[in-house]
């Protein structure tokens, strides 16, 4: 599987927002060896 750098959330309405990678890195924690990421800082880079 392709892992892609750039994350792209694009919206019919609105701009195309590109987010800053090291910064949705810094979002991602290490819990029993596994990745995840908190519900609230997904619902915010989606913007719900």
């Amino acid at each position: 599987m392709e892992q892609n750098n750039n994350i792209v959330h694009q919206n019919v309405e609105l701009d195309e927002t590109i987010y800053n990678t090291d910064k949705i890195k810094n979002l991602i924690y290490n819990i029993r060896g596994k990745q995840v990421m908190l519900d609230s800082d997904v619902a915010m880079l989606y913007q719900l």
